[in-house]
């Protein structure tokens, strides 16, 4: 990894207890025997899988899940030893079966040819899940065909079938009996497999969004992923993201102002800083940011690597000057509430648009 001294001077400070609080509230909220899945897909929505698993077993996850079998496997080889579900997505074939017996990673498979690559590779006991369609029409298997799936993978000696799970969707505006239908679809097709006499595996249904619109889906387990990371004001997760001042300099455009990139009869004085779109410039930040306790707007949109600042009312601005985009700066403040608010999103949203180059650590809020 580059040395942080050699890195861009961008800094995301990420409250980890932020996601260990959310979890052992979501045990209060479950009771002891419905098992938490956290979902960390998107490198954990991008504040990292590895702090974010750590968090959220600390906090009372019984198990992880997420779609990137590599990340699976650094879990596991960072010490991780609570079952991870691998989500839909990925090849099955001789690699996923060799990962899976060497990691004990529970494989999604999604059709009979998929059981049969499994069976044919595996020289050792494999768990397997399957991911029932109720009504997103995104990936997954009909409710019909599960029975059939569910006794080829019986009538393999190392195969079992660990968990059946659904990944309900709906608009928020859509009414409850959008979300009902899916449970009834979801419910009927395991019951119809207990008829047939297969063995009952682990049920999964509710993640973020039935988590957030209603209780009683909650069954054997739940696959929380934003759920955990949504929290933007009790204990937000983002403590800040900063930067500095890399030029100050006046406005000294004397051609054209049409065409200038923002009012130049408005703005005298302008600051750089060296966040851009590939940082998640305008995306991950209010209208202001803090410059010495004080607000400066944003000019314009960012380019690749840049954003200006108006300093016309700073005078005292000077290159080096830390920049704050989230969090407090003196006695003054731009929360991450401020800037989901800002930009329509939730914290997660936040975090997945901040680049790789951003450097990100990871506090306790007891630090």
């Amino acid at each position: 990894m580059t040395d942080a001294r050699h890195r861009r001077p961008n800094h995301l400070e990420i409250d980890s207890d932020s996601v260990t609080h959310r979890v052992a509230a979501l045990r209060g909220r479950v009771g002891p025997h419905v098992k938490i899945f956290a979902a960390l897909k998107a490198d954990g929505y991008g504040f990292g899988t590895l702090p974010m698993a750590r968090a959220a077993l600390a906090g009372g996850a019984d198990a992880l899940s997420l779609i990137d079998r590599a990340e699976a496997i650094a879990l596991r080889q960072a010490g991780m030893d609570a079952p991870i579900l691998l989500y839909a997505g990925a090849p099955i074939d001789a690699d996923a079966v060799a990962a899976a017996e060497a990691f004990r990673l529970i494989l999604t498979v999604l059709s009979e040819p998929q059981i049969d690559v499994v069976a044919r590779y595996a020289r050792a006991p494999v768990e397997l899940a399957i991911k029932l369609e109720v009504g997103p029409e995104r990936i997954g298997v009909l409710p019909a065909e599960l029975i059939a799936m569910a006794r080829r993978i019986a009538a393999q000696p190392n195969l079992s079938l660990a968990i059946v799970n659904a990944h309900p969707t709906f608009r928020d505006e859509a009414p409850d009996a959008v979300v009902q239908e899916q449970f009834r679809r979801f419910v009927g097709a395991l019951d119809r497999l207990k008829e047939a006499g297969l063995a009952m595996p682990t049920r999964l249904f509710a993640s973020s969004k039935t988590l957030g619109r209603l209780s009683g889906m909650e069954l054997d387990a739940v696959d929380p992923g934003q759920f955990l990371f949504a929290d933007a004001s009790d204990r937000p997760i983002i403590r800040s993201l900063r930067t500095v001042l890399t030029q100050v300099r006046p406005v000294t455009r004397d051609f054209a102002p049409e065409h200038a990139p923002f009012d130049l009869a408005k703005v005298r004085r302008v600051g750089v800083i060296p966040i851009g779109k590939v940082d998640g410039g305008g995306r991950c930040h209010a209208a202001d940011v803090l410059v010495r306790g004080r607000r400066a707007p944003i000019l314009g949109g960012p380019s690749l690597e840049y954003m200006r600042l108006d300093l016309s009312a700073i005078d005292d601005a000077r290159e080096g000057d830390e920049v704050v985009l989230i969090g407090r700066q003196n006695d003054a403040e731009i929360s991450l509430a401020e800037t989901c608010a800002a930009q329509g999103a939730t914290p997660s949203d936040i975090a997945m648009a901040i680049g790789p180059a951003v450097l990100r650590t990871w506090r306790s809020t007891h630090s």
